[in-house]
């Protein structure tokens, strides 16, 4: 630890904190993001160069949100596949031992 590195460990494998999964609230900043882009594209009364920005913002924030969406609908269905009537069956193409 350091004066410039207080949070990190001395290896520096570790600094800040741990960083856990996408909060609800950095959804919604997404979401208001994507909004106010399409909000600023379809206007009429943004200027080309700040609509293009806003474009690319909302572009941006709008695959964050698909990423996420692809994951849990990961997680969903590796759960309703570890509670299905198979899961805890084992099937082996040979006799073990």
């Amino acid at each position: 630890m350091s004066a410039l590195t207080p949070d990190c460990d001395p290896d520096l494998s570790n600094c800040g904190s741990p960083t856990g999964p996408p909060s609800v609230r950095s959804t919604v900043v997404l979401l208001v993001l994507v909004t106010v882009a399409v909000l600023a594209v379809t206007g009429g009364s943004v200027p080309g160069g700040v609509a293009f920005l806003a474009g690319g913002v909302g572009l941006v924030s709008a695959l964050v949100l698909a990423g996420r969406a692809v994951r849990l609908g990961r997680r969903a269905g590796a759960a309703i596949a570890a509670r299905g009537p198979w899961a805890g069956a084992v099937h082996r193409s040979r006799p073990a031992g």
